[in-house]
């Protein structure tokens, strides 16, 4: 019988390959609080819009209103101790003057209004980082943008610099994809990526590689792709 024979040769047909990957902002900020404390109130849920300046998440200031107190306290006695350094010191400047008293005596006055002067500084000081401390109980946004991710709850107490939310910024939107390591120089050299979504069908956009992970990732051993 005849039959027809033919060779099968690799073409010249440029190669396609797909990939599954996530939209992600360009910009994440992940945000904690600048002290400790338990958290008791939370205003937020995961994919929560927010602008700046909101309050996220607010801790229990019981012990910073305390401590705000007792600087209190100690701006008012080392402001007593500096108006009587001051009599003292105006006393004994008249003193010397007048020939009353000796020149030790008289620096030694100037000593203790110094000294006066710079307690009360100190204690201003406290005073301030303390109401600061009381201000910090309250989480608030210095970003606009989507709530991504919570990593703390109500009732939780959580230490200072403890990330407790993750908030995407608004503006620019990524896809990250992982990539194995034999496809790397060929998605570097692509002249087209185009982009779909299963939540958008029909949605297809163009796209660019802005950044590829020069380290594997340990466990997929796959490279972390940007596309822009």
């Amino acid at each position: 019988p005849y039959v027809r024979t033919a060779v099968i040769e690799a073409g010249n047909a440029a190669s396609v390959y797909s990939y599954s990957g996530e939209v992600c902002g360009r910009f994440e900020s992940q945000l904690a609080f600048q002290v400790s404390g338990k958290i008791i109130k939370r205003n937020i849920e995961l994919g929560s819009q927010i602008k700046s300046g909101d309050v996220l998440m607010v801790i229990d200031p019981k012990d910073l209103n305390q401590m705000a107190n007792s600087s209190s306290a100690q701006v008012y006695s080392a402001q007593s101790q500096l108006r009587l350094a001051t009599s003292n010191l105006e006393r004994y400047r008249q003193l010397y003057e007048q020939d009353a008293v000796s020149r030790a005596q008289y620096d030694q006055y100037v000593a203790a209004y110094d000294s006066a002067v710079a307690a009360a500084q100190q204690a201003s000081a406290q005073y301030a980082q303390s109401a600061n401390q009381v201000d910090y109980s309250q989480l608030h946004s210095d970003v606009s943008g989507v709530v991504s991710a919570i990593n703390a709850e109500a009732g939780q107490v959580v230490s200072a610099g403890q990330t407790v939310v993750t908030v995407v910024r608004d503006g620019e939107r990524e896809v990250e994809i992982n990539v194995p390591e034999n496809r790397i120089n060929e998605l570097r050299q692509a002249k087209q990526i185009k982009i779909t979504f299963w939540a958008l069908p029909g949605v297809s956009i163009d796209g660019s590689v802005r950044e590829i992970s020069p380290m594997a990732d340990k466990t997929m051993r796959t490279y972390k792709v940007r596309i822009s």
